[in-house]
């Protein structure tokens, strides 16, 4: 999931376009949506709406709304619905009750409870009437002034962590413009003091680590897990995530390919990715073919790009049957460009040498058992530290204005050489 600029889909809405769009995701819900844009849109609300108190749709101020009946016409016979209020006297029809909302000169929103086959109908009624039906996001590009304002719902529409989802309802509701607008001010005050440099500082300094997460709010984690055959990795991913999602097997080799599974731990989005059991140098016990070579080589490419790498290892085995993140990235050739990485020793309630706890490979260990569930806790809230250490290190890190965007962080930047300045000249 890329977190480049969203694509510029701006279409400037001009006399005799024509548009219609869901704005409500594409499944059952409370609440359905259509948008509706164009000078043709008014005969098509006289034909099929009805307001309660006979309220002239064209004399509805913007802002304001209607309610009333919408008249479905049930379709039989593979046979379209009718555009035009001569045609519109169907011998078989539905009525809903709907709001009918006036967004602007010609614009318009109605709302209906959420059934998919309904809010079908409506889209329909208007595609049969010559509108084209536009996807939600290039409702927005085409109806929104602020490209910013457009940036940050098409990431919230993508996002399944409710900390990220959190971090961008901010920036929606205007978090970094005021974050951005302090620092002006700040700039501008006459006379120019430290106090006004110091809290531009402050405020540019959050922005700045603040966009390390801002940037790919879209895009969750990758963490990889790796270690020999038969070290449990595919049975601590199921605990991590709460049910059965890679295949579990005493026999080695059993996964063969890569295997993502997604985690929401703590508000932020994590993919766990399962791969197939290595065989190091020093560990290589039998022939493997060469199916189970590609998913190693696959697990090679996946460990260059992940953002961090969990090394697994059996408790029940001996040391010298494990392997060191020195080892894993000579065999593998991963190169000096290795990933953070935490270590892992799984199956602890087989374990009868309990000093293994307190043997490191590189790191402290996180002791874990996939049946009794110890440690599968902690170890999320390690890889979610270790992925997101702003959580302890800058608790308010992302509680107002976060750059999500490149155009963001150019305004940061542009603005901490302003506070550079400011501070030589004073």
């Amino acid at each position: 999931m890329s977190n480049c600029p969203p694509e510029d889909t701006a279409v400037s809405v001009k006399t005799g376009q024509f548009f219609v769009s869901r704005l409500t995701p594409l499944q059952p819900g409370a609440l359905g949506i259509v948008g509706i844009s164009g000078d043709r849109a008014c005969p098509i609300l006289n034909a099929y709406f009805h307001a309660f108190k006979s309220t002239s749709i064209e004399s509805l101020a913007i802002g304001c709304i209607a309610v009333g009946h919408w008249h479905h016409e049930l379709v039989t016979n593979g046979e379209g619905v009718h555009s035009s209020e001569e045609e519109c006297s169907p011998t078989q029809e539905s009525q809903e009750c709907v709001v009918l909302v006036r967004t602007g000169i010609q614009r318009w929103e109605i709302h209906t409870h959420g059934g998919m086959a309904v809010v079908q109908s409506f889209l329909e009624i208007f595609a049969s009437a010559g509108a084209s039906v536009v996807s939600w996001d290039k409702w927005l590009a085409c109806m929104q002034k602020d490209t910013r304002d457009t940036t940050v719902r098409k990431q919230l529409a993508q996002v399944d962590g409710s900390y990220e989802a959190q971090i961008l309802a901010r920036q929606l509701a205007g978090a970094f413009e005021k974050d951005i607008k302090r620092v002006q001010q700040a700039l501008e005050a006459t006379p120019r003091c430290p106090n006004q440099l110091v809290l531009a500082k402050s405020v540019i300094n959050r922005l700045e680590h603040a966009a390390r997460i801002g940037l790919r709010l879209t895009k969750p984690w990758r963490v990889i897990l790796l270690g020999p055959v038969n070290a449990g990795k595919s049975s601590l991913v199921n605990a991590i995530a709460g049910y059965d999602r890679s295949i579990v097997s005493p026999h080695a080799g059993t996964t063969r390919d890569v295997l993502e599974t997604r985690v929401v731990i703590d508000g932020w989005s994590v993919d766990f990715i399962d791969t197939a059991g290595l065989h190091l140098a020093d560990y290589q016990k039998r022939e493997i073919d060469e199916i189970e070579k590609k998913g190693i080589g696959r697990a090679v490419v996946e460990a260059s790009n992940a953002d961090l790498i969990v090394y697994v290892q059996s408790l029940d085995q001996s040391v010298v049957d494990g392997f060191t993140a020195a080892q894993l990235s000579d065999d593998l050739l991963l190169g000096d460009d290795l990933p953070p990485y935490i270590s892992v020793g799984t199956k602890s309630d087989l374990c009868g040498n309990k000093q293994l706890y307190g043997q490191s490979l590189s790191k402290p260990l996180v002791p874990t058992s996939a049946r009794t569930g110890q440690g599968i806790e902690r170890l999320r809230q390690v890889v979610l530290e270790t992925l997101v250490p702003e959580i302890k290190d800058q608790p308010d890190c992302f509680l107002e204005g976060v750059p999500v965007s490149p155009e963001d962080v150019d305004v940061v930047r542009k603005l901490h050489q302003q506070v550079e300045g400011y501070s030589r000249d004073l």
